[in-house]
């Protein structure tokens, strides 16, 4: 917070129509946003960071992109029970794809309630999730990725997961795990 409040300082001297205008504390923290990358799928844990990337959004006037991925680690799966044909596996993949989207369309529905008023764009992407949330907070020009924390026992839904290492390494801009 301490480096918030040095650039907040700094911001203010450069730019003295910037301040607070005498209303806020002297040490209030203004966050300072443009662009704001949510990573949801809508479990209990990516709620909490709907939450608050929703209240920093808000705080900040920041465009706010909100970003589903699901991982392809399906399209690997063998076995002899149901990929013994190629119309088998692409019946298969028909099906897992349309399961994905009818669960992202209804996250999509609950958010855009969630998140009325706010400037908000709707991404959705499939692939490693290191990689396709680095790519697109790159692409987007984000300023911070927003996402929830590790959640011992998984939700419904999108099970999902990464490691760190993985993604560190590949980060534009600094991530924020809502606890």
């Amino acid at each position: 917070m301490a480096c918030i409040a040095r650039q907040n300082a700094r911001l203010d001297r450069e730019n003295p129509a910037r301040g607070s205008g005498g209303s806020a504390p002297p040490n209030a923290v203004r966050i300072m946003f443009k662009r704001i990358l949510l990573a949801t799928h809508g479990t209990p844990g990516a709620r909490r960071a709907e939450a608050l990337a929703a209240d920093w959004a808000h705080a900040s006037g920041a465009a706010l992109v909100v970003l589903s991925i699901f991982n392809e680690d399906w399209k690997h799966m063998t076995g002899d029970d149901w990929l013994n044909t190629s119309a088998t596996r692409n019946i298969f993949g028909d099906y897992v794809m349309a399961q994905v989207n009818a669960e992202m369309d209804r996250l999509t529905g609950r958010l855009r309630t969630d998140f009325a008023g706010l400037n908000v764009r709707y991404l959705r992407a499939s692939g490693s999730i290191a990689r396709v949330l680095a790519e697109t907070a790159a692409h987007e020009r984000a300023d911070v990725i927003i996402m929830g924390a590790y959640q011992k026992k998984q939700a419904p839904g999108f099970r999902a997961r990464f490691e760190n290492k993985h993604l560190h390494p590949l980060l534009p801009c600094p991530v924020v795990v809502a606890p």
